[in-house]
């Protein structure tokens, strides 16, 4: 079992995350995306690293994980279970 690391922790404020949900919903719709995530996206924090959570009708679309150094964003093919809820 690999072990869990804690990052330092990233602090967003409001327009911080509504930019990473707005820059996420652009690169969903520009990979192809064809559902349109609802109210219930947003972003998570675990374990210090931050991941914008895409959800739709039919349940979870996407998930990003947001880069501490420059707030990048990256598509994740896995990602930690505790993310989805």
């Amino acid at each position: 079992m690999p072990i869990e690391q804690t990052h330092e922790p990233l602090k967003l404020d409001a327009t911080q995350r509504a930019d990473l949900v707005r820059r996420v919903m652009a690169a969903w719709f520009k990979s192809g995306g064809t559902e349109v995530p609802n109210e219930a996206s947003g972003v998570k924090m675990r374990l210090g690293l931050a991941y914008v959570v895409l959800h739709g009708a039919g349940g979870l679309l996407a998930v990003y994980r947001v880069r501490t150094d420059n707030l990048g964003l990256r598509v994740m093919k896995r990602w930690p279970a505790s993310v989805e809820k």
